[in-house]
């Protein structure tokens, strides 16, 4: 009986998806025929304040901000919530002091803005890094997802399976109606997470005997956080210092690369893109609540738990079915939310950053450059797919490539807001040096034991690299005349 109210309800999620998605088609087509300006790859930039907010805080939650948190309460109390009010401020802050910028600029992607200042090289090194950090993290997606339907249907569905289903769901979304797409999609994916993990907190604290017993049962948990600190400690659970290292990598990380800057991009005007990340930021402070709570009562009511990762859906799986079966939607549709958003990251960075290279002698229309990107997504569907089967480990690892993006931000906020302190070589160096210490830190065990959090030296060597590339190169960089009148017009 759970297994068929389960079944219906994701039924009818992915019915409510498709048909979202082939709406979408629709549009884009029209889009494409009115000649709009990447109409699959960024909605012809049309996308209101609402479908930014949408965008954003979808893409924004993602596995590591709903189970992941469950998963570090179990060892850090409260203060392993610190992921997702980390991530949330962050786009804060991307909003209030980029939206509008960045928005003005003449640009698609990231990369293509700091070719526009500091070279081709250094566009080259950014979309790398970018394409290598928005590759794994989507690979993680397929594994959430296939994890997650095989726990769901297990008589039916293996991991294999549910690896290859939830890539495929990512992919028709995406292929059918691009950027807008996505982000119509979203609207759905973040009103199912809503509904879904709140009933199911509910009826959980309710089995529980309500929350003045949530917090009664955990003062009275017998062992202490892995830190020896209290379990309802802010900060103590993780550290003081890996609990600010949270915010240290998240700012420059949301601040700087495509999957977070490409709603801005697509947005249709600045104040569309700075109200959109703003409003997308608040959108995902009630999930990560929920999320920490349900991490809280998994920690009362499985004491025992061996697998950490399971607690938000043991938590889900306990409640009755129709709420579960909401619930278990919700967790899947975190997984499409950001699985999406970062298929079309992937797509944006190749189609405009690495295939310009044989696009400039060709005439792309609207019609051809749809097609392409197709195509690309195809591509990256398999990679990441190639990813998610035989390459777990690495995956696990590229995920701490987010310590790299201080280098990114000592490019991208002086080209908005200061962009004569930049020389031709301050963005080839920072990030050779930047790629440089993240490989000898994974590489040397006493390194990696003497910096346990690597974004902390990235920091002190952006900021080193930064000042010297100021101090010996004497050749400024020059505003393009593009950029000049767009900001005079801002």
């Amino acid at each position: 009986m759970e297994t068929l109210t389960t079944s219906i309800i994701i039924v009818l999620y992915l019915v409510l998806l498709f048909g979202v998605s082939a709406w979408a088609q629709k549009r884009q087509k029209k889009m494409e025929a009115q000649g709009g300006t990447g109409s699959f790859l960024m909605a012809s930039k049309s996308l209101p304040t609402v479908l930014v907010a949408f965008m954003m805080a979808g893409a924004g939650i993602g596995s590591i901000n709903t189970t992941g948190i469950a998963e570090q309460v179990q060892t850090a109390g409260l203060s392993g919530a610190c992921a997702g009010f980390a991530g949330a401020v962050a786009l804060i802050v991307l909003g209030v002091f980029g939206g509008k910028r960045m928005r003005a600029l003449p640009y698609n992607t990231m990369p293509s803005m700091a070719k526009a200042y500091c070279g081709e090289t250094t566009r080259w090194l950014l979309s790398l890094g970018g394409l290598v950090i928005a590759m794994a993290i989507t690979a993680l997606q397929f594994v959430g997802g296939g994890a997650m339907l095989s726990s769901m249907f297990p008589d039916y569905i293996t991991y294999n399976m549910g690896v290859v289903i939830t890539a495929l769901v990512f992919f028709v979304i995406a292929a059918l109606g691009g950027m807008m797409g996505a982000s119509l999609s979203n609207v759905v994916n973040m009103i199912v997470m809503y509904i879904g993990l709140t009933l199911c907190l509910i009826a959980a604290l309710v089995n529980l005997g309500g929350w003045d017993s949530l917090i009664t049962k955990v003062n009275a948990i017998p062992e202490p956080t892995t830190s020896g600190a209290p379990w309802l400690s802010v900060t103590g659970g993780l550290g003081l210092a890996t609990f600010i290292s949270y915010f240290a990598s998240e700012i420059p990380n949301r601040f700087t690369t495509q999957s977070n800057t490409q709603q801005i991009f697509a947005a249709k005007d600045g104040k569309s893109a700075r109200n959109g990340l703003v409003i997308g930021a608040l959108m995902m402070v009630p999930i990560t609540i929920i999320s920490t709570i349900i991490g809280l009562i998994a920690r009362v009511q499985f004491p025992d738990l061996a697998v950490k990762t399971q607690a938000m859906s043991m938590v889900v799986l306990s409640v009755n079915p129709v709420f579960s079966g909401l619930g278990m939607a919700a967790l899947w549709a975190v997984n499409v939310s950001t699985g999406v958003a970062l298929l079309m990251t992937c797509t944006q960075l190749i189609s405009y950053d690495v295939l310009h290279v044989f696009n400039k002698n060709r005439e792309m229309t609207e019609k051809r450059q749809a097609m392409q990107s197709r195509f690309v997504l195809v591509a990256v569907m398999i990679i990441t797919l190639v990813m998610a089967f035989f390459m777990r480990g690495i995956v696990s690892t590229i995920m701490t490539m987010i310590c790299i993006t201080p280098a990114f931000a000592f490019i991208f906020v002086p080209i908005l807001y200061c962009p004569k302190t930049l020389r031709k070589s301050t963005g080839t160096a920072l990030l050779i040096v930047s790629y440089a210490f993240f490989l000898l830190w994974m590489l040397i065990p006493p390194l990696k034991a003497l910096f346990p959090n690597p974004v902390y030296p990235e920091w002190g060597l952006a900021v080193v690299t930064f000042i010297l590339c100021m101090i010996f190169d004497k050749r400024r960089v020059e505003i393009p005349d593009g950029d000049l009148e767009a900001i005079a017009n801002r």
